[in-house]
């Protein structure tokens, strides 16, 4: 096996730890972290190494799931049901067969249990006494799988809010009530009135785990699932539906991307039911990680609990300034603009990449160039984060008082805790909490174009009144 190609635009120590963890063979479960700000190059080392190296015939099984999609971050099943357990693997998998029949029962049950409760709370909604948003919230708590897991405390604070879309003032309030609406849902209680023998026969004690402990319900499906698919029949499966093995498949590769995104729905049955038992499971499995911390910077049940199997946590910084002229060199970009680039972007592989991009046929000015941008630049954002990116670039320093006149109705100590965090957007060599130049020049010009009268009025709060500069011609 062949060793990637070396040369610094793809960072020749990193990609040598990453490809020798995924040409090792190894009982087990073993976890790499990849960590760096938003847009440093995390995604794509991953993807240069793997390029680089033939999975196929390492017997790797490559399985994913992505955060980008705002839409799915908080549906457990979304995620689980919908990206990881995906119903069509590519070759040698067979066409049309689906690996995953043990998680489709666990989620067709759940998604049962998720339309009883929306039903018997639309029944409810004349006498009950509950606002609607209490009802939405309660709704989420499910289809998110806090309800549906032993041992969760009856606690706001313990719930991640962006888990449940809720950011106003009264979410504490709203998701205590939400919590004790469903727990009175007889949707959601278990019934005793049979024998057990007739329970089981009726599947009515698999069900009653799902409802009190989807999370290990969840990854035994998997495990089943995943060692009929990767290792073969397991004797204790007789019992089960199971499928052929794939050919030349025997190792697992599990990548979770953008995972600061995904954790307030998977980082819980990711430490506490998933990875110990991938650890027991027949086939070997490398999880990757990455996010914008270090894993056990994250929770410290990292750290508790899995720490034996992390093993290499690859932190990545902006380029420097001679890897980033050799990656400008290669693209092609006129060595007299080489400095003025790096200056711009401060070594940041995304922002290197974005402003190459400019200099082809759209130009770094065009109106389509500028959209692109945003998206880019914004990609693992809410749409909440994305319109108090919007609002910030109109200031020279953010501060809680310079925030004051843009965020008349938010919480400004949010919104600055917020960005002081987002280190993918904020200036690092700045005396001052500002955005980088770059970003803010590009994201204002954005602004002017799609929306002229709103960005002169963000621009006039920004600076008591006056109006902004005109642009120059293009």
């Amino acid at each position: 096996m062949t060793d990637p190609t070396p040369d610094r635009a793809h960072r020749t120590p990193e990609t040598a730890r990453l490809a020798a963890l995924l040409q090792k063979r190894e009982p087990g479960v073993q976890i790499c972290g990849i960590s760096g700000p938003g847009g440093v190059g995390k995604s794509y080392l991953l993807r240069h190494v793997e390029g680089s190296l033939d999975l196929d015939a390492l017997g790797w099984l490559r399985l994913s799931i992505d955060g980008s999609n705002e839409q799915s971050r908080g549906d457990f099943f979304g995620l689980i049901n919908g990206q990881l357990a995906k119903r069509s693997l590519p070759p040698p998998a067979v066409t049309g067969d689906d690996y995953f029949p043990q998680v489709r029962r666990v989620a067709s049950i759940h998604r049962a249990l998720v339309q009883a409760v929306a039903a018997e709370l639309q029944d409810r909604a004349k006498s009950s006494q509950a606002p609607e948003a209490v009802k939405a919230a309660a709704l989420a708590l499910l289809q998110a799988g806090q309800r549906l897991n032993k041992a969760l405390p009856k606690t706001a604070e313990y719930v991640n809010l962006r888990r449940v879309n809720l950011h106003d003032g009264s979410v504490a309030k709203t998701l205590d009530e939400a919590w004790e609406l469903v727990q009175r849902l007889d949707a959601l209680r278990e019934s005793t009135a049979l024998p057990g023998p007739l329970r089981d026969a009726l599947g009515m004690t698999y069900k009653a785990r799902v409802r009190t402990d989807l999370y290990n319900v969840t990854a035994d499906a998997l495990i089943t699932d995943l060692s009929a698919a990767l290792w073969g029949y397991r004797k204790q499966d007789w019992w089960r539906i199971t499928h052929q093995p794939i050919p030349h498949r025997d190792r697992l590769l599990l990548i979770l991307d953008d995972f600061e995104a995904l954790a307030p729905t998977l980082e819980e049955f990711l430490v506490g039911a998933l990875i110990p038992k991938l650890a027991e499971a027949p086939f070997q499995t490398l999880l990757i990680i990455l996010g914008r911390d270090d894993l056990e910077a994250m929770h410290p049940a990292w750290g508790q609990h899995c720490r034996r199997y992390i093993k290499d946590q690859i932190r990545l910084a902006p380029f420097s300034r001679a890897d980033a002229h050799e990656l400008m060199a290669s693209a092609g970009v006129p060595e007299a603009r080489r400095d003025d680039m790096f200056e711009m972007t401060q070594g940041f592989p995304f922002l290197l990449g974005l402003l190459i991009d400019g200099l082809g046929e759209e130009g770094a000015s065009s109106a389509l160039f500028l959209r692109k941008f945003f998206d880019r630049t914004t990609r693992w954002m809410t749409a909440e984060e994305r319109e108090w990116l919007i609002r910030i670039c109109y200031l020279d320093a953010v501060n809680l008082d310079s925030l004051k006149p843009l965020f008349p109705d938010v919480d400004v100590e949010r919104v600055q805790s917020w960005f002081e965090r987002e280190a993918s957007i904020r200036d690092p060599a700045a005396t001052q909490f500002q955005v980088r130049p770059l970003i803010r020049e590009k994201v204002l010009r954005y602004q002017e174009v799609r929306a002229p009268s709103r960005h002169r009025e963000l621009y006039a709060l920004a600076h008591q009144g006056r109006l902004p500069p005109e642009a120059p011609a293009t």
